[in-house]
């Protein structure tokens, strides 16, 4: 095996830890979180092709061939959306972004046919791979030739992320929680390096490639992309498990055994760490969330929390959770996406499982009823 198949076997390696990390630990909207994945999974199993194509063990296993590449579509639509969900403070994908998702799935399925193709049609399409990785290239297993393909996906990218970090650049800005904007700043290097590699990808296809091993280059950009989203992760863990500080949350939580009456002098730095969550994430939007998941976000016992947020709030954990929820109705009542939703639909929207319930918190919070404070904004 060459360099650049080993550094490429080392970074899928380091891939799989990380996406098994992100998908058991992670705390983040199930959005939000798919997507995550998808671009860890995506930059993994591009590297895992590279090593196999570059190391010749390709041939022996011609099942995988051409397996990668709606993958590098993934590879920045998944951060592109994922930027604009922290950005936006989305728990669904909008329609523009189910259109972005048609991309690698139209191209899966016009690479169909081929997957089930047989092994020997596969290693009659790679031909003398070890001795000619470009093969890789500029081979046509599908209507439209690898070589278009690759242009189209790296020309993508290169618009995509530079679309990316100056949206990072622009949500920055916008008021939210320490947590949202670490994990910006982090998409906002990462878009910058993987806009770079794309941009020098489609020059070295626009050149002329015949003089080049472009799928070796390729492999080893691509690579070394992978290698820096990881150290990235790995040296930032905020990130990588979506979670507040634990040290600093560790500092300024009670010691075990304290009572309330002890817990006052720690009220505000408390409150601010649990406000940094509800304007941070999403997750308290999804009916299912429970005063454990707060807890285990926060890194501390329910019996903590519950101490801690009746001392900082005068009230239990579900009052809070209401209250919350019906601050973000709240905010995005004007939202042109919310227009078309019926009261009911609104409910949903912020995790209320009845009507009943949402109409209950949305009058002690604002004093009316849904449907009045409505129409009140409408005649406004």
């Amino acid at each position: 095996m060459d360099f650049v198949s080993i550094i490429s076997l080392i970074a899928t390696v380091i891939g799989l830890l990380a996406f098994s990390i992100i998908a058991a630990k992670h705390k983040r909207n199930r959005y939000q979180k798919f997507l995550f994945l998808l671009f860890i999974f995506s930059l993994a199993y591009n590297a895992l092709l590279s090593s196999l194509a570059t190391s010749g063990l390709l041939l022996d296993y011609p099942h995988f061939y051409r397996t990668a590449s709606p993958f590098l579509y993934c590879i920045p639509i998944a951060l592109y959306l994922l930027a604009k969900a922290i950005g936006k403070n989305q728990n669904t994908p909008s329609r523009s972004d189910y259109a972005l998702f048609l991309i690698p799935l139209l191209h899966m399925a016009e690479l169909t046919p081929f997957y089930f193709q047989n092994s020997a049609v596969k290693l009659e399409h790679l031909g003398n791979l070890t001795t000619n990785p470009d093969i890789m290239v500029f081979d046509k297993v599908s209507l439209i030739s690898s070589n278009w393909h690759y242009l189209f996906q790296l020309s993508l990218g290169a618009l995509l992320m530079t679309i990316t970090f100056f949206k990072t650049l622009k949500y920055r800005k916008n008021p939210g929680g320490n947590s949202r904007k670490r994990k910006l700043i982090w998409i906002n290097w990462i878009s910058l390096f993987l806009g770079f590699c794309f941009a020098i990808l489609v020059l070295l296809l626009l050149v002329d490639p015949a003089n080049l091993n472009i799928y070796v280059y390729g492999a080893f950009l691509i690579t070394m992309a992978l290698l820096i989203v990881f150290l990235g992760l790995f040296l930032e863990p905020h990130v990588l498990y979506g979670t507040l500080h634990s040290e600093n949350i560790k500092k300024r939580m009670p010691a075990k055994g304290e009572t309330n009456a002890n817990l006052s002098a720690q009220d505000r730095d408390f409150r601010s760490l649990i406000e940094a969550y509800f304007e941070s994430e999403q997750a308290y939007l999804e009916p299912s969330f429970r005063q454990a998941d707060l807890a285990s976000h926060l890194n501390v016992s329910r019996n903590t929390l519950s101490a801690m947020i009746n001392g900082s709030y005068k009230m239990n954990f579900n009052q809070l959770l209401n209250e919350k929820r019906i601050d973000y109705a709240l905010k995005n009542l004007d939202d042109t996406k919310w227009k078309h939703l019926s009261l009911e639909g609104i409910a949903r929207e912020v995790g209320f499982k009845s009507r009943t319930t949402f109409n209950k918190a949305f009058k002690l919070k604002t004093g009316s009823t849904p449907s009045k404070y409505r129409t009140a904004q409408i005649l406004e």
